[in-house]
């Protein structure tokens, strides 16, 4: 069985390469792109997306088994919840760029605040707060 230090590397690249591609379709996006310019890059970055969403997904489950958030006896603890649902959104962050270009650069910010929601949740940051 992998190690927790394994899937937390697996979930962190993932969690990367996501907002890489966000970043990526956002400022094409922000600049003045539409999909019919993007082209072969703009799905390159959808693929990385995709890639990354599956790492990140794939790490954050095998963490929280590691850490008993998961178990066959009791199923999923209450915040687990909570970050799938954060997953799909961040999931369909792409989707808004080409859609409502005006709103492009604000997943600049959108983006990290909520990678940096998901570290809370999970109990990131928690150290920090001590």
């Amino acid at each position: 069985m992998p190690s927790y230090k394994l899937y937390k590397m697996i979930h962190l690249g993932g969690v990367v390469l996501v907002c890489m591609s966000i970043a990526g379709l956002a400022f094409h996006a922000w600049i003045g792109g539409d999909k019919a310019a993007a082209g072969k890059p703009r799905k390159s970055l959808l693929a990385l997306h995709g890639a990354g969403m599956f790492l990140a997904f794939l790490g954050g489950m095998g963490v929280a088994t590691q850490v008993g958030a998961i178990s066959s006896e009791n199923g999923f603890v209450g915040w687990i919840y909570i970050k799938i649902g954060l997953w799909f959104a961040i999931g369909a962050l792409p989707a808004l760029p080409y859609r409502k270009p005006q709103l492009a650069a604000s997943l600049f910010v959108i983006t990290p605040l909520l990678v940096a929601l998901g570290a809370w949740i999970a109990g990131g940051f928690q150290p920090l707060l001590r």
